[in-house]
């Protein structure tokens, strides 16, 4: 069942049983109480859980390891540890930068640069865990690019230098992922990570 279906259902009858009389209440058997319950559980979750990892994320002030604050990118010269517990199952072959969006104000700026033809991924998350785009090696190719990352019904003018990509939700993860074939260009991989940035959207107009 699509989200949307789901969430009106799981509302229409949690507003129906709260609105209801009380003796029209009781008739609701143990089971469908049950099952709304569990709907409304499914529901929830993936937003619930994507928000604490976000929470344990950013709550701090500089960046200290993969922990970075709200609209920055932290990025790790080291394949993860295989006792790492911030997220789940990460790619122990793989290099990441990382750093949540806040949507909630106005748009947000990503930056990549030009990485010469090494493969990159850019996934973007919405806080359902969905990955809603990918900018990169297989989508956008390799050369510097400019994405500007927009909160739900905005409708501002997007500049011409920038590549529009509308968010589900107004936060969202952007685990970035490089690839690290050896260690001779791990000097080149430090000169790549630290070219990617993040910055507000505050001079468009129409910002939330």
């Amino acid at each position: 069942m699509k989200r949307g279906t789901l969430a009106a259902v799981v509302g229409v009858v949690l507003l129906a049983v709260l609105a209801a009389p009380a003796e029209a209440q009781t008739k609701i058997t143990e089971q469908e109480a049950h099952a709304i319950g569990v709907q409304a559980y499914l529901y929830f979750y993936s937003l619930v859980t994507m928000d604490l990892t976000r929470k344990q994320l950013t709550n701090v002030e500089r960046p200290e390891g993969i922990h970075t604050p709200m609209n920055t990118f932290v990025s790790l010269a080291e394949y993860p540890s295989a006792n790492m517990r911030v997220v789940v199952r990460p790619n122990f072959d793989t290099l990441y930068s990382s750093g949540f969006l806040d949507l909630t104000t106005e748009p947000m700026v990503v930056s990549a640069p030009n990485t010469d033809g090494r493969y990159y991924l850019l996934p973007m998350l919405d806080m359902w865990t969905d990955v809603f785009a990918s900018p990169g090696w297989r989508t956008t190719g390799t050369q510097a690019g400019n994405f500007l990352i927009t909160p739900p019904g905005w409708n501002g003018a997007v500049p011409s230098e920038m590549t529009r990509i509308d968010a589900p939700t107004p936060s969202l993860d952007e685990p970035r992922q490089t690839d690290r074939r050896t260690t001779t260009q791990s000097i080149r991989y430090k000169r790549v990570i630290k070219s990617l940035r993040c910055q507000d959207g505050a001079n468009l107009h129409g910002r939330c």
